[in-house]
């Protein structure tokens, strides 16, 4: 009985996708595919997982200007942007296998 409860109780977590990698080959860029969603990955300093992220410091040891590369804001908003936009593909999707269009 404690054997058939063990099991049970592990099957969700059993039936979950584990997320895989997935590099861009134009860029480069390393993402986590759980599905049909893309999400970057981002390394321990808090920078994506891209070959071509600035990663010098300026002079006297400060970050390079952030106006001149591309912060964590903006990778975070367009990563929003694209599963926002995912979604409502997804939606899209849906409402034409609805309606016996797909």
């Amino acid at each position: 009985m404690i054997l058939v409860a063990s099991l049970l109780s592990i099957a969700p977590a059993a039936a979950q996708d584990a997320p895989a990698l997935w590099r861009d080959p134009e860029g480069g860029c390393t993402y986590f595919k759980l599905g049909d969603t893309l999400s970057l990955r981002y390394q321990r300093d808090g920078l994506p997982d891209c070959p071509n992220v600035k990663r010098e410091t300026g002079p006297s040891g400060s970050p390079p200007d952030q106006e001149t590369g591309v912060t964590r804001d903006d990778v975070r908003d367009v990563t929003r942007a694209i599963e926002g936009l995912s979604r409502r593909m997804d939606d899209v999707r849906r409402e034409f296998e609805r309606r016996g269009r797909f």
